[in-house]
């Protein structure tokens, strides 16, 4: 059994978080949660997409809000990107990693951006290259990588070309999405063992959702297969408008008590992560209860 000495958790609340409410949170609310977030010791946050405002309307002020972000240093900033139009956008703010993202199921990917999967692939493929030749970090997110809401579970082999077409592209970091929750802790090994041994060179990353309470044992799946990177959201937000009955993300303060009850060091702070469930807890939902899984 693996035990490592730390696990980086990412935060992707301001992004895939806030993507799938109804409530938009104002440009000077977001800016304040960042501050709260890094005072809560993540160095990695996802803020937002470029993508059309009436198509995710929460995520509307992207533009805006990137501009006005603070230059930390040590802190990296990471934003999704469709295409050539989201990557100029991206490119006229100080985000320096972009996130190219597609579904391994093209049932998905249809449903999300309107293209096949092989469609999106060439379209990601190009914004990599012009995104490296600007300076800008990329990151390759493939939906979908376990289960799809339309198809059902997605043959490893899609997952597997996805990933290499990304690795081809020069993708430094591999995000691979239980998009709607339905992994099992022994699909997530044996994919992401695979992917390991595919893709020695290349960061791997988890992006999982829970509405099964698989969550913190998908967590554990994926450490014992190398994996020390994973997405969580404050207060268990989040979720795909494109996927039928999305789930939530993992809950931060959840995921990092499971950690540290194994002396597994995640540099966050635990108190504050409770203050940020409250948090984006009252700029969204207020008045209901957070879910006990996620």
């Amino acid at each position: 059994m693996q035990f490592p000495k730390h696990v980086e958790l990412r935060d992707v609340t301001l992004r895939d978080g806030l993507q799938n409410e109804s409530v938009f949170v104002p440009t000077e609310e977001k800016l304040r949660l960042v501050s709260e977030l890094v005072q809560a010791g993540f160095k990695s946050l996802e803020v937002t997409s470029f993508v059309r405002s009436d198509r995710i309307p929460p995520l509307r002020d992207a533009d805006e809000f990137c501009k006005l972000l603070p230059e930390l240093e040590g802190i990296e900033y990471r934003a999704l990107v469709p295409n050539q139009t989201g990557l100029s956008r991206l490119l006229e703010t100080p985000v320096r990693t972009a996130v190219v993202f597609l579904s391994a199921s093209t049932a998905h990917n249809e449903e999300n951006v309107q293209r096949t999967t092989d469609e999106s692939l060439a379209i990601v493929t190009d914004v990599a290259h012009r995104a490296q030749s600007h300076g800008v970090k990329v990151v390759g997110a493939i939906a979908t990588s376990f289960v799809c809401p339309f198809i059902g579970e997605v043959p490893f082999e899609e997952v597997r070309r996805v990933a290499a077409k990304l690795v081809e592209a020069g993708v430094s970091e591999l995000s691979i999405a239980d998009t709607i929750g339905r992994a099992t802790p022994r699909m997530v090994y044996e994919r992401c063992e695979a992917l390991k041994l595919l893709f020695p060179d290349v960061r791997l990353a988890l992006h999982l959702h829970d509405p099964r309470g698989y969550g913190l044992a998908n967590v554990y799946a994926g450490i014992q297969a190398g994996v020390y990177d994973f997405d969580v959201a404050q207060a268990g937000l989040g979720g795909c408008p494109y996927a039928p009955l999305a789930p939530g993300n993992l809950r931060a303060s959840l995921v990092q008590a499971f950690l540290e009850d194994q002396h597994i060091d995640t540099a966050l702070d635990a108190e504050r992560l409770v203050q940020l469930d409250a948090s984006f807890q009252k700029a969204v939902r207020e008045g209901q209860p957070l879910s006990s899984h996620s």
